[in-house]
């Protein structure tokens, strides 16, 4: 049963790995191709995101970042980041990414609690994250060498702890994420900044790093259950 289950998750990893290297090639070709059709209102990046935080009467500051696409909001600083790339862009593509960004500061000034469910998350993730190998490679000398008997156990399967909270890390992304792209695509259209066939362009921008996120979803899904099932057959016998 453990060999079949090891079997499963090893397909499921490799259709996530394809899943992820599908989603980066449509994000990179979706991005580049609507980075060179400009909006109408010839609206910039930085301004249309002083024209949401305005709007919605945020309180968050405006920095430029360096990079491709390194757009994010950080909600413990409320900080809008947004790359030099996109800043000074009209372009549809550099408005989506702006736009949703400016949805995660708007989810965070409305205490959007699967936000904050998130940003617990994905702190805690980060602290035990360094703990995970150490505990693992502890865990395995340990039963290996039969010194460790019930404390190697514990030690395996904290780690396996540990991973399954990346797969919870990425689960509770991606309603946040799908959540500030609906809400770009609200403010978009309540601006009137955009016509249909525009606004309908810039949702298959949003669309595309959507399914970035699932595929990270999918892909530390695959890692857990891998390794579950090696920590399975390494300790089904103690």
């Amino acid at each position: 049963m453990t060999y079949i289950g090891y079997i499963c998750a090893s397909m499921l990893l490799i259709i996530a790995l394809v899943v992820a290297v599908v989603a980066e090639i449509k994000v990179k070709n979706t991005y580049s191709m609507y980075s060179k059709v400009n909006a109408k209102s010839g609206l910039t990046g930085r301004e249309l995101a002083q024209k949401i935080i305005g709007a919605a009467n945020l309180d968050v500051d405006i920095n430029g970042v360096r990079g491709r696409l390194t757009d994010n909001y950080d909600p413990t600083r409320k900080l809008l980041n947004i790359s030099q790339a996109n800043m000074e862009s009209t372009s549809l593509a550099a408005l989506g990414v702006v736009a949703h960004e400016c949805g995660h500061a708007i989810q965070d000034a409305k205490a959007y609690k699967p936000l904050k469910i998130r940003q617990l998350v994905i702190k805690t993730t980060n602290l035990v994250s360094k703990l995970l190998m150490p505990l693992l490679i502890v865990g395995l000398i340990l039963d290996l060498m039969y010194i460790g008997g019930i404390t190697g156990v514990v030690f395996i399967w904290t780690a396996v702890g540990f991973y399954a909270m990346s797969v919870l890390a990425n689960l509770v992304t991606l309603p946040v994420e799908l959540d500030a792209s609906r809400r770009a695509m609200k403010m978009l259209e309540g601006f009137d900044i955009m016509d249909k066939g525009e606004l309908v362009q810039t949702r298959r921008v949003l669309s595309a790093a959507a399914l970035t996120y699932l595929a990270s979803l999918l892909l530390s899904l695959a890692y857990f259950l891998r390794f579950l099932f090696i920590a399975l057959s390494i300790t089904s016998d103690r």
